[in-house]
């Protein structure tokens, strides 16, 4: 009698057959081997739990009673808390009437009446006070204003200008000390910036521009200024500067009309560069050569909607206020404007300068911007001759003073009659002040008595609606007992229903079937799916035996058809949960036969993920003991020599359209050894990014050189999942998931639109993968074929072996499956 073993694959699942073929025919076998166990006796296990079941059901019984008296008892707490509740409504809503009519005999009430109106009364009095002195103090302010207009007309008529000049520095602030301040500001010295920001603020930012009417009516056009209007700016521009000139010891500057020409000069330059912002230095050096003059230049932007000299000079005020005390970095503004020119100056090394004269102009113009020039000159010995072409004017140009005799007597004469009306408004705004007064003290004791006879009119009936109160509170108490008799009957009732749930549990679980041990489902052992173990005579450590990588179901696959299968064959055929390990029953006796070369039957025992193990197993030739090669003496006679084995894992990438696989090498390794070596798992080297396709593979060196084909999957990639075979598959995603839309029709597999998928047969209703597939032989190595089911035993018994395993599948419903892939 022979033996063939056939594998046969459902999704990733190997299934094995045993075929056993005779001469007269073919015959399934089956031993039942049952694993010893040990247990309570059976009868006192049931006794215990009977006694278990019946302490439950009593429990149980008990807690449905406290149930039901729960329940009763909640049904008529909430009867009464209902009836209770309404009763507190009545007595509210009662309550509620009660103070209703208590308010509205207060009202009615003669003597609240009477002060009621005395009140009203009294804060019709405070309101037209308040609006008394409202008004009083608007007159006030208004004569106050006047008053100050007043004051400074006066000032302006008795100065002569019509513009408030000067500003002041704090005593002690020398030309010398001023220009080691600026040093100090262009290094940064924060504390000497605060210094003279805080000194800036308390003398030179007192004075402010006060406006002219009179400039605001001189229209002007700061990109064409007359001669005059020149003259006249520039008078203003030295007004500002000479009083800190002087000082800081600075001489004064003057205007004349050859200082006033020499800025003109430099605008015009500026226009004709067409500079519109920064300095023209070029333009500079071209009006000092020709003007045979020295100067230096302050420059700033000017607002082009300027359209009359008030607007002007303010922003010519703004400017300066810039560059002398907000200038950065080096303070380069404010020297050229106060006369700072260098260290010289400062060491009087060199002091000859004897007049300084300063003239201001605008260039540009309102498209393109404009900038305000003030430039100083300086008369040092032979500079201010000019040439015979531009002679230099050193006459200076004085500001006219008019007779303001008679504006002063007018300004004083407003000044006094604001004075006047500023002491009327005040004395009326007291005689204001002090009526708003007393009638607010006439109007806080009207409130004061009104509340009092509300007190008195009250009292006649707060009898009545205290008792209301009263019936209201009580009513709330017995409403408050209820609702906590209700919470506690309600914790009762939870903690039954609870320790019920709980009973009910335990009766399940002690009701519900045992599960059957592993050693009781699995009780056969097919010899051959244990690898033979090889060693050689004399070596005194054994490894373990194996099972070949088919013989498991693999735990990603439960509560699938294929593991439904498995289940069956099972008991047939071997076939055992992921995990299951192999021991030697006997160690002693392996130990021994190992001494000695041969091949050896061994008892094995099956021990099983759930802790059970099963009974020895006798495999035949399990033990294969090779003798132990001693070094020949003889030269002439050769010892054994080393073969290789080269593996190629290759990926399966796709189907073509006959569901032929399509795969790809993603690697490759060789091993070396004596022939009947066997690699162990720890030394397959899988390419990074993949995994065996098949757990507990193991490969053994034959007696010359060859190759084997792996098949490997990627470990990113999902290659075959069960519980989604009818989800459309994705990308080079090597799968056998069903395409998109598929479905089982009429005992085929079709796409969504009707036709025949190729590559794809069904199997107990569902579709199956017809494509290559991996088998494990008697030895332990692997082999791979394309459509083609790897087979053992001489090739004389291949037809009485199909024979066989059709029969065997036709008993689990798999003979549709051995048609596609013999």
């Amino acid at each position: 009698m022979k033996e063939h073993k056939k594998l046969y694959k459902s999704g990733k699942l190997w299934l094995t057959a045993t075929v056993l073929a005779v001469a007269a025919g073919t015959a399934m076998t089956t031993t039942t081997v049952h694993a010893d166990t040990t247990s309570q006796p059976a009868g006192q296990q049931a006794s215990d739990k009977d006694s278990q079941i019946a302490a439950l059901q009593s429990d149980a019984k008990q807690q449905q009673a406290t149930i039901n008296d729960a329940q009763s008892q909640l049904a008529t707490q909430q009867g009464k808390l209902t009836d209770t509740q309404k009763q507190l409504d009545a007595a509210q809503a009662d309550y509620q009437k009660a103070l209703a009519e208590q308010d509205q005999a207060t009202q009615n009430d003669p003597d609240v009446q009477a002060a009621t109106t005395a009140v009203n009364k009294a804060q019709q009095k405070v309101s037209t006070a308040q609006d008394g002195a409202k008004q009083a103090a608007a007159a006030l302010s208004d004569a106050q204003t006047r008053q100050q207009q007043a004051s400074d007309e006066l000032s302006r008529a008795q100065s002569g200008s019509s513009q408030q000049t000067g500003f002041q520095l704090p005593d002690g602030y020398s030309r010398e000390n001023y220009y080691k301040l600026q040093d100090a500001l262009a290094d940064g010295n924060m504390d000497v910036r605060d210094a003279w920001d805080n000194m800036a603020g308390q003398n030179y930012m007192k004075f402010k521009y006060v406006h002219s009417a009179q400039d605001k009516q001189e229209a002007v056009d700061p990109a064409h200024l007359t001669n005059q209007q020149r003259i006249e700016i520039s008078q203003f521009v030295i007004d500002l500067l000479n009083p800190l000139r002087e000082k800081i010891g600075a001489k004064p500057f003057v205007v004349s009309q050859g200082s006033v020409d020499l800025a003109q000069a430099v605008a015009d330059q500026y226009n004709a560069d067409k500079v519109y912002s920064g300095h023209d230095y070029p333009g500079l050096n071209k009006v000092e050569i020709a003007n045979a003059r020295a100067f230096r230049e302050a420059v700033e932007g000017l607002d082009t909607s300027i359209n009359n000299m008030d607007d002007l000079k303010a922003a010519i005020f703004s400017a300066i206020d810039d560059m002398i005390f907000h200038d950065t970095p080096d303070w380069g503004h404010a020297r050229t404007l106060l006369g700072l020119l260098n260290d010289a100056d400062l060491n009087n090394e060199s002091d000859g300068v004897t007049q300084s004269y300063l003239g201001m102009s605008v260039s540009g113009d309102a498209t393109n911007g404009m900038m305000i020039h003030f430039i100083p000159t300086y008369d040092d010995v032979d500079e201010l001759e000019g040439t015979p072409a531009h002679p230099f004017d050193k006459t200076v140009i004085k500001e006219t003073k008019q007779d303001n005799t008679a504006a002063i007597k007018a300004a004083q004469a407003k000044l006094d009659q604001a004075n006047t009306d500023v002491t009327n408004a005040q004395q009326s705004k007291k005689a204001a002040d002090d009526q708003l007064t007393q009638v607010q003290a006439e109007l806080a004791a009207a409130e004061q008595s009104l509340v009092a006879v509300k007190a008195s009119a009250s009292a006649k009936t707060a009898q009545r609606v205290s008792d209301a109160k009263g019936r209201v509170t009580d009513l709330q108490g017995q409403v408050t007992g209820l609702k906590g008799a209700i919470e506690k009957t309600n914790q009762t009732l939870a903690a039954a229903q609870a320790k019920l749930a709980q009973d009910n549990q335990q009766l399940a679980e002690l009701q519900k079937p045992q599960a059957q041990p592993d050693n009781e489902k699995y009780t056969n052992l097919d010899p051959s799916l244990v690898v033979k173990v090889n060693v050689t005579a004399g070596d005194t450590t054994i490894p373990a035996p194996t099972l070949a990588a088919g013989a498991y179901i693999k735990n990603t696959d439960n509560g699938t058809a294929s593991a439904a299968m498995f289940m069956a064959l099972a008991q047939t055929n071997g076939t055992y949960p992921e995990g299951t390990k192999v021991e030697w029953a006997d160690p002693a006796k392996v130990q021994k036969d190992a001494q000695t070369a041969g091949t050896y039957d061994e008892e094995v025992i099956l021990d099983f993920p759930d802790g059970s193990k099963s009974k020895a197993f006798n495999v035949p030739g399990v033990l294969v003991v090779a003798a132990k090669q001693t070094p020949s003496t003889d030269p002439t006679t050769p010892t054994e020599a080393n073969h290789t084995l080269t593996v190629h894992y290759f990926e399966t990438i796709g189907y073509a359209a006959d569901g032929r696989e399509i795969n790809k090498e993603v690697g490759s390794q060789t091993f070396t050894g004596k022939p009947g070596d066997v690699i162990s798992t720890d030394q397959i080297k899988v390419p990074a990014g993949y995994k065996l396709a098949m757990d507990g593979v193991t490969y053994t060196i034959g007696d010359k050189d060859s190759t084997l084909e792996q098949p490997v999957v990627s470990i990113e990639t999902p290659t075959d999942d069960h519980n989604n075979e009818n989800q459309p598959t994705t990308g080079n995603q090597t799968s056998g998931q069903l395409p998109a839309g598929a479905k089982v029709v009429n005992g085929q597999v079709v796409d969504a639109n009707g036709n025949v998928l190729a590559g794809w047969m069904v199997v107990n209703g569902q579709a199956v993968r017809n494509g290559s597939t991996v088998a494990v032989n008697a030895d332990g190595q692997v082999a791979a074929s394309a459509k083609r089911l790897p087979q053992t035993g001489s090739n004389d018994s291949l037809a009485l072996a199909g024979l066989g395993a059709a029969s065997l599948l036709g008993m689990f419903g798999l003979a549709g499956l051995n048609k596609k892939r013999g």
